[in-house]
């Protein structure tokens, strides 16, 4: 089986797991990386990536390379290859041998493909839909997420019960890492890229670097569509932690105390909310 497997990155990285090829996204816009392949060759939207983000990576294997299988994971972001972990992910500040041993191998993938259609990130459960998820967050607008799911769903009407379906869920998969067969990657591109061409003609630059990654935010919420749209179709779909690589010791403590998908940190981020409100009133 032909695989194309790669690690976006933008800058240096460290790591690479067996199987994967570095690949510099936004290369048209930067400094060269050493030993990665560039995404500014060929039918490619390199330049666009301070909004697309890693989705021109996406959009380079999709024009430019051919091959069976096709995925991806982020220079600091690596699936884990091991069913004994129960969590959505590892949280690492720096990584040893043996935790290299989990990020996986061609091996291994080809053996889950024995039994499944599509591997992605697992699924966390945040508390809150995926809808009020995103419109809640920092550097995310409601705007932008309502005019997207509009788009869809006149481009792309067979979507519109797996969008509702996802978006009214808590559980939420998130990285945009995944690996296909070559039909869905391609479905997946020529449906996402279609939808963002005409999202871009109407969105509202919010100013300010975080916000406008609005492209690739989207992007990583048409992928849990796209997953949900898939089991609709009966796929069968291998859910893998993911291990998060370079994090402060703050942040480790936080994920321990407070992890991202349960409802105690939705409390306490809603709690600091209230009191930054009620402190800008009495300002």
């Amino acid at each position: 089986m032909k695989y194309t497997l790669l690690l976006c990155c933008h800058n240096r990285f460290d790591i690479v797991p067996e199987g994967f090829t570095p690949i510099q996204c936004g290369s048209a816009l930067n400094p060269p990386v050493s030993e990665a392949e560039k995404d500014d060759v060929g039918d490619n939207i390199s330049q666009k990536n301070p909004s697309y983000c890693e989705l021109t990576a996406h959009y380079f294997a999709w024009k430019n390379i051919d091959a069976e299988y096709y995925g991806f994971c982020h220079y600091r972001r690596f699936f884990v290859f091991n069913d004994r972990i129960k969590k959505p992910y590892i949280v690492c500040g720096t990584v040893s041998e043996n935790d290299i041993t989990l990020l996986g191998n061609r091996q291994k993938l080809e053996q889950i493909f024995q039994d499944h259609d599509m591997i992605v990130t697992r699924s966390e459960n945040m508390g809150l839909t995926v809808s009020r998820h995103y419109c809640t967050s920092k550097y995310h607008y409601r705007e932008d997420l309502e005019q997207f799911i509009r788009i869809l769903e006149v481009q792309f009407p067979d979507y519109k019960i797996a969008a509702e379906r996802y978006l009214s869920q808590c559980s939420q998969h998130f990285c945009n890492m995944f690996v296909m067969k070559k039909a869905d990657f391609h479905e997946y591109c020529s449906v996402l890229f279609s939808v963002l061409a005409e999202f871009d003609k109407v969105k509202r630059v919010h100013g300010d670097f975080q916000s406008d990654r609005t492209d690739g935010y989207l992007g990583e919420i048409f992928t849990g569509i796209f997953i949900a749209r898939k089991r609709e179709q009966g796929l069968r779909i291998k859910e893998l932690p993911r291990m998060d690589v370079g994090c402060t010791a703050k942040k480790r403590v936080l994920y321990y105390l407070l992890p991202p998908e349960s409802r105690a940190r939705f409390i306490v981020k809603r709690w600091i909310k209230k009191l930054k409100r009620k402190h800008e009133t009495k300002t």
